[in-house]
C-alpha cells in the first residue's frame, strides 16, 4: 500500500544540478540549514498549483476538509537533496561545426563536497525492484529522482535539454508506470535581465543596503536558487497526487458557489433594518484623527484605519480556479472588496460563536460578517480569522480637523 497519514513520511529526491561544485554545495547547505525546507506538508499544496515558497507554506485553509478529501495521502513528505555536477564538452563535426554534448552528470555526496563524483544510476534502481516498499511495507510514491533544479552556472536552454534527456532516460520506467515524469526546471533571470550572468552583474552594482534587502527577499543570489529548488520539489509532490488535489479543489469551488448563491438569496433580507436592542451597549469612538469608516445608512463611525488587519493579507494568494464576481461598477475582478478588522470591536459583542453577522449598532443594518475558521476575500485569498466588512457597506470619512473634532458615539 502507499504511504498514508499514519505511516512514515515518504521521501522525495531532488537533484540540484549546476556547473560549479562549490556553488551547488552552498545551495544544498542553505536548504539543509532551514528545517522548513526539509519537508513539505501536503496540506499546503491542496489549494493552488502556483503558490510561492513563502506563501504556500503558511496558507490558511480548513485542514479538516482537506484531510477528508485527501484521505490516504501522507501529512507531509520529506525532501532529500542530491548535489550534482554536469560536465559538458564539444567536438568538431565533419562540416567544421562545434557539437556540444553532456560528458557526465554525477552525484557529489550529501553535502556536495566530494571531489570525485558518483553515478546516479543506483538512485533509479528502486523504480522496478520489489524494494520499492519501505521498511513499513508501504510503497514508495517517489522512486528514483522526482525533481531536478538546474542553475549554478547552467542556464543555456540546450544544456538544460541535454540534462532533461539524461534524466528522462534514467526514469523512463517511472513515466510508463503512470506516475508522471521527472519535474525538470532551470532558474530564470528576473526581468528585465536577459541572463543570470547579467542579473548577477546588476546585483554587484547595488548598494550594500539594496543587496541586503534583495538577499533577504530572495530575489537575487543563493536564496533565490534555494526558493527555486524548494518550489521544484513542491511541483513534483503536487504532480504525484494531482488527481486528489484536483478533486479537493473542485469540491471547494462547488462549496464556494453554494455559499455565494445562498448569500445572494439572503442579501435583501440581510440588508433590512432589524428591530430590537442594539448589538452592544458599549461605546466605541474611532480615532477622529485617522481615516474612519461609517455605516452607509446612518453614518455612525464604526472603525478607523488603525483597527484594520496589519499587515494586510496578500492579494490573490490562493487560486481556486473560479471566476471572481465583480462588486460594484468599475471594480476589477479579483481585487479586494472588503475591509478586514484585526480584532473584535466593542460593538461586535466579542463575535460569539464560530461565525455570524455584524450589524450597525445604531440602525441595525447588516454591515458584514465574521468567521473564526476563515473566509475567502474577493481577491481570492483565504483570511483566518475573518472579521469582514464589504466596502459597499461603509463610507470613508477623512480625518477631522484639529479645530473641530467631533466624536460620534452610540448608546
Amino acid at each position: 500500500m502507499e504511504a498514508s497519514c499514519g505511516s512514515k513520511p515518504p521521501t522525495c529526491r531532488v537533484a540540484v544540478v549546476g556547473a560549479h561544485r562549490q556553488r551547488v554545495a552552498k545551495i544544498v547547505a542553505l536548504l539543509r540549514d532551514n528545517e522548513l525546507r526539509e519537508s513539505i506538508a501536503t496540506i499546503t499544496l491542496a489549494c493552488t498549483t502556483t503558490q510561492s515558497s513563502t506563501a504556500a507554506d503558511t496558507a490558511a485553509v480548513p485542514t479538516d476538509n482537506i484531510h477528508a478529501v485527501l484521505k490516504g495521502l501522507p501529512v507531509k513528505v520529506n525532501i532529500e537533496y542530491f548535489p550534482c555536477i554536469a560536465t559538458f564538452d564539444a567536438y568538431d563535426d565533419e562540416c567544421g561545426g562545434s557539437v556540444r554534448y553532456l560528458v557526465k552528470l554525477e552525484y557529489h555526496g550529501p553535502s556536495g563536497t566530494l571531489v570525485r563524483g558518483k553515478s546516479l544510476a543506483p538512485l533509479f534502481d528502486d523504480i522496478n525492484r520489489a524494494s520499492t516498499d519501505d521498511d513499513d511495507g508501504d510503497k514508495n510514491p517517489f522512486p528514483g529522482i522526482s525533481a531536478v533544479a538546474v542553475g549554478c552556472g547552467i542556464e543555456d536552454d540546450d544544456d538544460v535539454e541535454r540534462i532533461r534527456c539524461f534524466f528522462e532516460a534514467c526514469s523512463s520506467a517511472n513515466i510508463s508506470d503512470g506516475r508522471g515524469g521527472t519535474i525538470i526546471g532551470c532558474v530564470k533571470p528576473n526581468p528585465p535581465y536577459a541572463s543570470i550572468k547579467e542579473e548577477n552583474e546588476a546585483f554587484r552594482r547595488l548598494s550594500e543596503n539594496e543587496r541586503e534587502e534583495a538577499i533577504s527577499n530572495g530575489t537575487f543570489g543563493p536564496k533565490k536558487m534555494v526558493n527555486f529548488v524548494h518550489d521544484i520539489a513542491k511541483r513534483a509532490i503536487r504532480q504525484r497526487w494531482e488527481k486528489e488535489f484536483k478533486e479537493f479543489e473542485e469540491m471547494f469551488v462547488r462549496k464556494e458557489r453554494l455559499i455565494h448563491f445562498a448569500t445572494d438569496e439572503a442579501s435583501f433580507a440581510d440588508d433590512v433594518t432589524i428591530p430590537g436592542k442594539s448589538q452592544c451597549t458599549l461605546e466605541h469612538a474611532p480615532n477622529p484623527q485617522l481615516v474612519r469608516y461609517a455605516c452607509k445608512r446612518c453614518r455612525t463611525a464604526l472603525f478607523a484605519e488603525d483597527e484594520l488587519e496589519y499587515p494586510p493579507h496578500c492579494q490573490s494568494l490562493h487560486n481556486f480556479r473560479r471566476k471572481m464576481h465583480k462588486v460594484g461598477h468599475g471594480s476589477a475582478v479579483g481585487s479586494c472588496q472588503n475591509h478586514f478588522i484585526a480584532q473584535p470591536l466593542p460593538w461586535m459583542d466579542g463575535c460569539p460563536g464560530v461565525e455570524g453577522k455584524l450589524h450597525c449598532p445604531k440602525c441595525r443594518t447588516k454591515v458584514g460578517h465574521y468567521s473564526w475558521t476563515g473566509a475567502q476575500c474577493s481577491c481570492g485569498t483565504w483570511v483566518t480569522p475573518a472579521i469582514m466588512i464589504p466596502l459597499s457597506k461603509v463610507d470613508e470619512m477623512r480625518p477631522a480637523s484639529s479645530q473641530n473634532v467631533m466624536v460620534s458615539t452610540y448608546h
